[in-house]
C-alpha cells in the first residue's frame, strides 16, 4: 500500500505541472491501428479493475469475481494483439515503436505471456491463491511490452 501510495503522489505532483497530450480512438485512422488503441484502452480498463480490487485488500468472492471477469478479458484481448499490428501499421499517432516488427518474435511472445498471466490471475482468483503475485506478474507483462515497443506520451508544459 505504502508503494502506491507514493506512486500516486508523484503521478499527482507531475500532473499538476505537466499536461498529457493523449489520443483518442477518433484521432486514429479506422483499421488495425484504431482497433489496438481501443484494445489497449480495453486492457487498461481491465488492469485498473484489478488493481483496485486488490487495492481494496482483501480477498472477498465479489472481489475475486470482479478479478476473475477482468483477468479473462485482458487474456482473450491479449491474444488478438498480434494480428492488430501488421506490417507497416504505423501512424504518426501512434505509440507503436518499429522495434515491434524488427523484433516480431519478442513482440509475440510479450503477447502470449500477458495471456498466460491473465489466465493464470484469473485462476488464482477462483481459488482463493495468491492472486496478488499473479496479477504482479500480468502487470509486469504489460510494462515490460510497453518499454520495449511503445514510445512514452508526449508531455506539454503548462
Amino acid at each position: 500500500m505504502r508503494k502506491t501510495t507514493k506512486v500516486l503522489g508523484t503521478l499527482l505532483l507531475v500532473a499538476s505541472g505537466l499536461r498529457v497530450i493523449s489520443v483518442r480512438a477518433a484521432d486514429l485512422p479506422a483499421g488495425p491501428i484504431r482497433e489496438r488503441h481501443e484494445l489497449m484502452e480495453g486492457i487498461g480498463k481491465n488492469a485498473k479493475i484489478i488493481g483496485d480490487a486488490l487495492e481494496a485488500g482483501g480477498q472477498t468472492e465479489l472481489g475475486n469475481a470482479k478479478i476473475v471477469d477482468a483477468a479473462l478479458k485482458i487474456m482473450n484481448s491479449a491474444s488478438k494483439i498480434p494480428g492488430l499490428f501488421p506490417q507497416g501499421s504505423t501512424n504518426p499517432k501512434s505509440r507503436a515503436k518499429p522495434t515491434i516488427w524488427a523484433n516480431w518474435p519478442k513482440f509475440e511472445e510479450n503477447a502470449k505471456r500477458l495471456a498466460d498471466t491473465a489466465g493464470v490471475t484469473a485462476d488464482r482468483a477462483r481459488s482463493g491463491g495468491d492472486i496478488k503475485a499473479a496479477a504482479d506478474q500480468m502487470f509486469a507483462a504489460c510494462k515490460s511490452c510497453h518499454d520495449e515497443f511503445r514510445t512514452p506520451k508526449k508531455k506539454q508544459k503548462d
